[in-house]
């Protein structure tokens, strides 16, 4: 099992593809299995490097609060283990905020941004759903907990006739074990109520592509046309029939744009 400790805690990372690297991040509990309906179309042409972050998959527990800007120093360390110096970035929804952070700590590395379903500021609305959350977490069982949020993650179209490939991914996912711990998760929670990128986000000059579901209700496209009103060179592309989680519901779609988006921005330049 891959693994490189970083500080305290050693993270697991994995590789897939050939071509320029692609660093994958994924969101709140979540671990890069999430990718995996994306990864197929993307390793065609790239060479992927998918991250556990901290308190989820196969990487360590933390042993104490952090925010997202500690977890892109971690993926930035894995980079650096693995000596790649430049990169693309792709974060789904945390780790849409950690790719924020990622390209304000190293802006000469990150080539270009990807940003699926994910803000750049914490407001009211999503603080109460994530406070919802941590009580839920702490209250329910993995399985409750994961079928409770599954209308903020799926469109009502999926919810009505899931995609048999999704269904496939979340069995495995149950016998891997659906949540870390109630204490990671929460510890992951907390990091997303403090995140705000937004005033820096004008510094940066990196090619960036912000893609969101247009029935995305937990991130919903206002935060996408706000963060690509802050970033200099931002584009904001709407995923038709697509929810929160557009990675699962609409991988073919999504796999498209990021692609073509990529195709406009290598490396060299």
């Amino acid at each position: 099992m891959p693994r490189v400790r970083i500080g305290e805690l050693e993270l697991f990372h994995t590789a897939d593809g050939a071509g320029e690297p692609v660093l994958l991040v994924m969101g709140l509990g979540g671990e890069h299995h999430a990718w995996d309906l994306v990864r197929r179309e993307l390793a065609r042409r790239y060479r992927l490097v998918l991250l556990d972050n901290r308190d989820a998959g196969a990487s360590d527990e933390a042993r104490g609060p952090y925010g997202t800007g500690d977890m892109a120093a971690d993926a930035l360390g894995v980079m650096d283990h693995l000596g790649i110096e430049r990169f693309h970035v792709a974060g789904a929804s945390m780790g849409g905020a950690i790719a924020q952070h990622l390209a304000l700590l190293a802006p000469t590395r990150v080539a270009t941004l990807t940003l699926v379903a994910t803000w750049g500021r914490t407001d009211a609305f999503l603080a109460t759903i994530l406070a919802s959350w941590r009580l839920m977490v702490e209250r329910l069982s993995p399985e409750q907990f994961l079928a409770a949020l599954a209308p903020w993650a799926f469109t009502y179209r999926f919810l009505e006739a899931p995609a048999p490939e999704v269904v496939a991914l979340q069995a495995a996912a149950r016998e891997r074990g659906l949540l870390k711990s109630v204490a990671a998760y929460r510890r992951q929670v907390d990091a997303c109520l403090a995140h705000d990128t937004l005033a820096l986000l004008p510094l940066l000059r990196t090619p960036s592509l912000v893609l969101v579901g247009e029935d995305d209700i937990l991130t919903p496209p206002r935060y996408a046309r706000a963060l690509g009103a802050a970033l200099p060179r931002g584009e904001v592309v709407l995923v038709p029939a697509s929810g929160h989680a557009c990675f699962l519901e609409t991988p073919k779609p999504l796999a498209e744009r990021v692609l073509r988006f990529l195709a406009r921005h290598p490396l060299a330049a």
